[in-house]
């Protein structure tokens, strides 16, 4: 059991790597693919053949499977809540900027009064 769980979890460190890779910009993407992407192929062939070995073809078919929809969801799930905290920090920069407009004019109405009446 302790071996198919290191099975799985090399599976899901290795593919969230490269998965990964897609969201870096390019000068980001070469050092990442230099030392880390390499090494998380390595990881998922050797994991890959470890399982067909140990576990089987169809069990570690079935588990590549799961582990890939899994990250796949993972990524699905993080772009969205992404997406939705950028609306609202596209809200809230539109608000600050009404609410610094407003602090001005207060301040500036405060100073007039202050000053001239």
């Amino acid at each position: 059991m302790i071996e198919f769980t290191l099975f799985i979890f090399a599976c899901l460190w290795s593919f969230f790597f490269i998965k990964l890779k897609k969201n870096f910009s390019q000068k980001t993407n070469i050092i990442l693919t230099i030392f880390v992407i390499k090494i998380s192929y390595i990881t998922l062939i050797s994991s890959i053949f470890f399982g067909v070995t140990n576990f089987g073809l169809k069990k570690t078919f079935i588990s590549l499977l799961v582990t890939f929809l899994i990250i796949e969801i993972l990524f699905f799930i993080g772009k969205k809540y992404l997406s939705n905290k950028s609306n609202l920090f596209d809200r809230i920069i539109k608000i600050k900027y009404y609410f610094e407009y407003a602090l001005i004019v207060v301040f500036a109405v405060y100073l007039i009064n202050k000053f001239y009446y």
